[in-house]
């Protein structure tokens, strides 16, 4: 038996009932007993075992929880497009946003510049055309551009995340 001593003082432990002195709390082991020679060699190859369980069951279970993710509805504002044009304004490297950038299916081929130094950050820019645009100088830190097409887009001096 193994006895727990640990000093409780009032100022830690705002009751009355409490003393300052040691109070000792009993813990018991369990007394050790012998394994046989046939578990453990076979201890490793359980832990070796588990560890692959446990990797393949993470690993089949993200596309799942990945594919149940929806992206919130088309925004239906007539300036939904224009709203690139000013950016995020609050421009959080993690994505914080004080309205969502919904950019989504707009076109903005061969815009030189207004696009030039904006920050896009967290923006929703799923099918949306930037060919040819000028987007030197701009930030565009967790942006959603699956389907986005870039071709000859300028990104020099900009920061992408």
């Amino acid at each position: 038996m193994v006895t727990l001593s640990t000093p409780l003082s009032h100022n830690s432990l705002c009751s009355p009932e409490l003393s300052t002195k040691r109070h000792g709390c009993p813990l018991h082991q369990p007394s050790s007993k012998r394994v046989p020679k046939s578990e453990e060699s076979s201890s490793p190859l359980r832990t070796v075992a588990c560890g692959l369980l446990a990797v393949c069951t993470v690993a089949t279970a993200s596309p799942v929880i990945a594919a149940n993710q929806r992206l919130p509805p088309l925004s239906t504002k007539p300036n939904r497009c224009e709203r690139a044009f000013v950016g995020n304004t609050i421009c959080q490297a993690n994505g914080v946003y004080n309205k969502p950038l919904d950019l989504r299916f707009c076109d903005y081929t061969n815009e030189k510049s207004n696009l030039k130094g904006k920050s896009v950050a967290a923006a929703l820019m799923s099918d949306a055309k930037f060919d040819g645009a000028d987007m030197s100088e701009a930030v565009m830190l967790k942006a959603y551009a699956v389907g986005a097409s870039f071709k000859g887009t300028d990104f020099s001096n900009a920061v992408l995340d």
